[in-house]
């Protein structure tokens, strides 16, 4: 039985950096999700109303661009040097916004902006699986999905009112300074190579890794970029993004619809329900396995888009944002935690980045998904939403059809 008093006793095992790339990845997450509420409004008084699906599609793409080689560099370098360059790259980005007016210097930036989720998120998990022990990891994947979550929400949520106070170039302005203090909160988390470069003695091409160049340490050959043994969680999680791709992109425009001012609000009214789901669905997943947790996450995920995709008053919106953040929260640690489960130690960033890959990739689908149903046009909402369901039995009859498919654990 659960006890309250247990479980948080037992956080204290838990090392001071684990809860210092919590915290980093919070503001981190807070600094570019506090743009996107305003994103769909910004393109189209800048004339590119049509290209909305690109604000999302572009930033997913280079993320999955950059994902084989922050993968690489983590396995061979370092975690924290793919966190830095990360960083680096969001807080640049977000200091140019304002001086890139026309539709397409917008999208050069939004898509030059994705390489810093292709970075940063890959190096921190990665790092997070090294310190976790294999039998928590479902519960740390859970903790460390908390503050993902968090992030989304309140990023979600503070930028519409902080557009209204300082205007869209403010809204920059504190996006940037938001990278800039999760990168002095990195400064504080110290990274101990030798817990994954014992593992890693020689390269899976036979070399030995101390004997690569610079150039082979960063650049990925082709076999390097797909890890076979993680397939399973990442065509789960291609879904799942797609799915959030769709509400993405939607979201602020149905928020328009119904009047609400703050287009954050259906992240910001989830938040609570998605933490306490994070906290249980980690510790289901050590107890009862990666399948029958996403059966029941994605089966909650079908009421909650046909919930999103019928509404017609405020509450009922509100009301699906917490159905749909429930069955999202079930879903995301397990992902997590079952890719960290059955990566190879020795090439762990690889195997979070084919991960990643998937979800970037997922979110790019999502959004062109919605260019092609929905087109800007309110009636098509209820469409669009029947689609994400189908995506979701889809997942449903894959788990099914490969539960005898066995993939090698590694310890």
């Amino acid at each position: 039985m659960f006890s309250a008093s247990t479980y948080f006793h037992s956080l204290r095992a838990y090392p001071a950096a684990f809860w210092l790339l919590c915290l980093n990845l919070l503001v981190f997450i807070m600094s570019f999700n506090m743009l996107l509420p305003e994103m769909n409004a910004y393109l189209t008084y800048r004339g590119g109303a049509d290209h909305k699906w690109m604000i999302l599609g572009l930033w997913t793409i280079a993320a999955a661009f950059a994902r084989p080689f922050s993968g690489k560099i983590a396995d061979n370098i370092s975690r924290k040097s793919v966190m830095y360059f990360g960083i680096l790259v969001s807080v640049i980005i977000c200091f140019l916004y304002p001086y890139f007016i026309t539709v397409t210097g917008f999208l050069v930036l939004r898509f030059l902006h994705g390489f810093s989720t292709g970075f940063h998120p890959t190096g921190a998990t990665a790092l997070i699986a090294d310190i976790v022990p294999q039998g928590k990891r479902g519960e740390a994947m859970g903790l460390f999905g908390i503050t993902v979550s968090i992030g989304f929400s309140a990023g979600q949520a503070i930028g519409s009112p902080i557009t209204i106070a300082f205007g869209i170039e403010g809204l920059f302005m504190t996006a940037a300074l938001m990278g800039l203090a999760s990168l002095f909160l990195l400064l504080l988390v110290k990274e101990d190579k030798s817990i994954w470069m014992a593992k890693q003695e020689f390269h899976e091409n036979g070399e030995l890794v101390k004997g690569l160049s610079r150039i082979q340490k960063i650049v990925p050959k082709w076999r390097e970029i797909f890890a076979p043994e993680v397939v399973q969680p990442s065509l789960i999680m291609f879904i799942t993004a797609m799915i959030s791709g769709v509400y993405l992109v939607t979201v602020p425009d149905m928020s328009d619809y119904l009047g609400i001012k703050n287009k954050g609000m259906f992240y910001l009214v989830n938040v609570i329900f998605m933490v306490i789901t994070r906290f249980l669905a980690g510790r289901l997943y050590d107890r009862l396995g990666a399948r029958r947790n996403l059966y029941i996450g994605l089966g909650l995920m079908i009421a909650g888009v046909v919930i999103t995709g019928t509404s017609t008053t405020v509450a009922q919106f509100l009301f699906s944002s917490i159905v749909y953040g429930v069955a999202a929260s079930i879903c995301s640690p397990v992902l997590f935690a079952w890719t960290a489960d059955l990566s190879n130690p020795a090439f762990k960033g690889r195997g979070m980045s084919t991960m990643f890959v998937a979800l970037e990739l997922g979110f790019a689908a999502g959004a062109y998904m919605c260019w092609i149903v929905y087109g800007n046009n309110y009636d098509n909402f209820l469409q669009l939403y029947l689609a994400c369901a189908a995506l979701c039995v889809v997942g449903i009859a894959y788990l099914f059809l490969t539960r005898r498919i066995k993939r090698d654990v590694y310890s």
